[in-house]
């Protein structure tokens, strides 16, 4: 038998015994498809995929984030002044979107609303920098232990929250803002 023909033989029992080597293993795992349920309750995860727990009606977690600058601020800091938290991290392409939203309306309403971000997985060079880089002034802290996010049962990003002068949170949006939906939550909390 020519070397040709031989080669060809090999190959073709290589594929057949990698095709049935598959066909098995799916037979074998067949009933290993593993699903997951959408679920707040953060307790009762393990296989289920985490979604942000609705704040609106609660307190202002009190918990210290740490500033861009090194500074430790506690978040009680944020009352006796109507609040707009972001909560965003620079390799979130909705949080991309959203930042010169936020950073227009910020000089917009800088002087009736206090606005913050509150970045929860990069350095304080990336985050400062990005922030720059979109006209963000206003104030950046980091969530460098989780403090702020594990309290307020939030997993995704953005967020955004409106905190009322007195600490209560009043809305909550998950998702990318539109210029339409914050001047709503502007409105909404100087109302």
């Amino acid at each position: 038998m020519p070397a040709r023909t031989r080669l060809l033989i090999r190959i073709a029992s290589v594929v057949f015994i990698l095709i049935c080597v598959s066909v098995l293993g799916r037979w074998l795992n067949r009933d290993a498809t593993q699903t997951y349920n959408l679920t707040n309750d953060s307790a009762a995860l393990s296989n289920e995929i985490a979604t942000n727990k609705d704040n609106t009606g609660l307190q202002l977690a009190k918990v210290e984030l740490i500033s861009v600058d090194g500074t430790t601020v506690s978040t009680d800091s944020f009352l006796g002044t109507p609040t707009i938290i972001n909560i965003w991290y620079s390799t979130c392409e909705p949080c991309r979107r959203e930042l010169p939203v936020l950073a227009s309306a910020a000089e917009q309403y800088g002087d009736k609303v206090h606005f913050v971000g509150v970045n929860i997985k990069d350095s304080a060079k990336v985050a400062k920098d990005f922030a720059t880089k979109y006209g963000v002034n206003f104030e950046i802290f980091l969530d460098l232990n989780g403090a702020f996010i594990s309290s307020s049962g939030i997993s995704t990003a953005p967020v955004t929250l409106a905190v009322n002068a007195q600490g209560l949170i009043i809305a909550q949006i998950a998702g990318e803002l539109s210029t339409d939906k914050l001047t709503a939550l502007v409105t909404e909390l100087l109302g």
